[in-house]
């Protein structure tokens, strides 16, 4: 690496402290780490923090108490740059400053200082500190103990230890790593410590760029990567934006929990997926754990998404990973997304605003601050009492209650004492948008025992207003279909779903040789013909896998069936050059005719383990050359009890899902109407001997 001398002289202002005098020592040693020798003046100052070492800093300090007198000493011009703990930093700095460089954590833990361990101090004994976030740590680690602000140097602190005025302390890990002070660790703390903590920060003026391309060379931000919230939408897979698929596509990781739809994980199809749970009494993962791996991600260099049901900034905790990344000067940026407060009403037809109805709308939270979803833990006795707490409702004609299945009867008995009436209309959706929806209305009077009947389950969405009266009784006697495929939000619109798969897709064994062959030979197929979603998804996974270079595809003709095909294709970001919309061999193969000139052109056909071998047979017959690949398996999954409850149609979407009904279950019940998707399917059942059905085509 070259060396670089900077020949005009810096001037470096710190505090005066043998910590603060160090620091600036670490920065000149990561320069030159990086080539760079400087000559440097150094001036020292006194801080309000230096001058008060008596107002506890749980207190309302200014939150430049340890940057004041060198924030001015920039702005005069007396020193050039100012390096501090970062820390120490005001949350918002002054309009004429910006940090240059925010160095690497060497340290990011708090250690205890003491005659013993921390968990074993008495009752009564004093543990000195002088932060808020440490004196609620030690509180939860031991609570017999007596928490007292101290301040002063760490010199200062150590001391009072070694002259019995306390029991213990509480400081950085760092603090004593950099004095050469680490005899007096007594154990390391277990708790996250303070944001930035062992982070040194280098501010300067915003407009005197001389020393900015400098400082980059340390500055530890340049390396980090950027954390998207992204709103998944209320349910239904297809409701989510197209800049959050966008944001999916380029993910490296992905944080999600049951609110988003499993099918959008589909996207991120070269992200590590991390299921961090959030569903109500089975939590997987707490707040804070998360935020830190949020946070890791991103200083790894990592394109982060966090998957939240909705839009992430309504009734989530949006709000708390936006303050917590940013107080790591973690980029943030939030993609909206479409919130079940409004989308999943809208989805029935009903307004939350009409004339003459409802000129007003609330939005409320059905979750208690101490719920214990978000990471807060309660004893049962707690929740119950607070599950009963009335609600303040305010005045509005239609009330949206988010999360709140739960607290239905507080909900109720807090519209009564607001001065709703008995008759007033109310509705519980439960999973809106979803093909499981289910939903209940009634009246204020009979709306929770009508709930407890159903056994609906969140996630749920409670509206209450006169503009209920748009729900068509249709929605409330949907009729029950068996659905056998494995797409069941396609056909939502049918009637209530009932998702019974009776074909289970599996990726094929491929053996090394034959996945080797692939690669090799891929450039020299002019067109890919994909039937089904399936085997674009496990097609691509192969190449992803063998890290083969997938944008060497854009020359290929891409030929497929069906809408659903085409936009699983658009998730690698290809479009086909024919889509057949009759969704049989025979009509793929008619459009090839009409549209493609297959005469000489190697074609690759990745399909299912089921072999039909129709399209070869056919495009051979043409003149083209094709080669089949198995990449998936098509196969019966092991025999189920039937659903409970009645049911009134059955939707089979391809020959092996009736072929693997009848398997398990001998006949279809014949009060049930019988539903095909395509012709190929309905023959299949004509072979059955089940004439009494209707055709969808698509």
């Amino acid at each position: 690496m070259a060396e670089i001398n900077v020949q005009q002289k810096i001037r470096i202002g710190s505090r005066g402290s043998s910590l603060a005098l160090v620091q600036i020592d670490e920065i000149l040693s990561l320069l030159a780490e990086k080539g760079v020798r400087i000559s440097e003046e150094r001036y020292t100052y006194q801080t309000g923090g230096d001058r008060d070492k008596v107002t506890p800093l749980t207190q309302n300090v200014a939150d430049d108490f340890f940057t004041d007198a060198l924030d001015a000493a920039l702005i005069r011009g007396e020193i050039d740059i100012a390096v501090h703990s970062a820390k120490d930093l005001p949350q918002i700095l002054r309009e004429d400053l910006c940090i240059w460089a925010l160095t690497k954590s060497l340290d990011e833990t708090d250690v205890f200082v003491g005659k013993m361990p921390l968990s074993e101090l008495p009752s009564g004994a004093k543990v000195g500190t002088s932060s808020l976030i440490r004196q609620n740590e030690i509180k939860k680690f031991n609570p017999r103990v007596h928490v007292c602000d101290i301040r002063g140097t760490i010199q200062e602190r150590l001391d009072l230890v070694e002259q019995g005025k306390v029991d213990g302390i509480i400081v950085a890990t760092v603090a004593l790593r950099r004095l050469g002070l680490t005899r007096y660790i007594r154990e390391i703390m277990p708790w996250e410590a303070a944001p930035l903590q062992g982070q040194l920060a280098v501010v300067g003026r915003r407009k005197d760029f001389r020393w900015h391309q400098l400082f980059a060379l340390i500055d530890v931000r340049k390396s980090f990567g950027k954390v998207y919230l992204v709103g998944a939408g209320p349910g239904d897979p297809e409701l989510i934006t197209v800049k959050g698929v966008k944001i999916l596509k380029e993910a490296d990781c992905v944080f999600y929990d049951y609110l988003a739809h499993q099918n959008l994980l589909d996207y991120a199809r070269k992200a590590e997926k991390i299921y961090v749970g959030k569903r109500k009494g089975s939590q997987v993962m707490p707040q804070p754990e998360l935020n830190k791996l949020l946070r890791q991600k991103a200083m790894a260099g990592k394109i982060v998404v966090r998957l939240k049901g909705g839009d992430p900034l309504v009734f989530g905790r949006g709000a708390d990973e936006i303050t917590y990344l940013r107080s790591y000067h973690v980029d943030v940026q939030v993609i909206p997304g479409l919130s079940s407060a409004t989308a999943i009403p809208s989805s029935l037809n009903i307004p939350l605003t009409a004339r003459g109805l409802s000129s007003s709308v609330a939005f409320l939270s059905g979750h208690l601050a101490a719920d214990d979803e978000e990471g807060s833990h309660v004893s049962a006795e707690q929740e119950g009492k607070m599950s009963t707490e009335i609600m303040k409702i305010p005045k509005a004609d239609t009330v949206v209650f988010l999360m709140g299945l739960t607290r239905l009867a507080s909900i109720v008995d807090s519209l009564r004492e607001a001065g709703w009436s008995q008759d007033s209309l109310i509705m519980v959706v439960s999973k809106g948008t979803r093909a499981d929806e289910e939903i209940v209305s009634g009246r204020l009077g009979d709306i929770a025992k009508k709930v407890e009947e159903k056994g609906l389950k969140p996630p749920a969405l409670i509206v209450a207003g006169p503009t209920i009266q748009f729900l068509k009784k249709e929605a409330l006697k949907k009729e029950r279909i068996l659905y056998t495929g494995t797409n069941p939000e396609k056909y939502t619109s049918f009637g209530e779903i009932v998702h019974f798969p009776m074909i289970e897709i599996k990726p094929a064994y491929l053996e090394k040789g034959v996945v080797d062959r692939l690669t090799a030979r891929l450039h020299e197929y002019q067109a890919i013909i994909f039937t089904s979603r399936f085997a674009v998804k496990y097609f691509f996974e192969i190449l992803t896998h063998e890290h083969w270079p997938v944008f060497s595809l854009r020359s290929t003709d891409f030929i497929v069936i069906g809408k659903d095909t085409a936009q699983a294709l658009a998730v690698y970001d290809f479009e086909p050059l024919i889509l057949a919309e009759i969704e049989t061999g025979e009509g793929l193969f008619q459009k090839i005719l009409q549209e493609y000139d297959v005469k000489g052109k190697r074609i690759l056909f990745p399909r299912s383990s089921l072999p039909n071998p129709y399209l070869k047979n056919e495009l051979t017959k043409w003149g083209a050359s094709v080669d089949e690949l198995a990449v998936y398996q098509n196969i019966k999954p092991e025999k189920r009890n039937m659903p409970e409850g009645r049911i009134d149609k059955i939707l089979f979407t391809s020959p092996s899902t009736v072929k693997n009904f009848l398997r398990d279950y001998d006949i279809i019940p014949p009060i049930w109407e019988i539903l095909s998707k395509g012709p190929v399917t309905r023959r299949c059942l004509q072979e059955a001997g089940y004439e009494s059905f209707s055709l969808i085509e698509g």
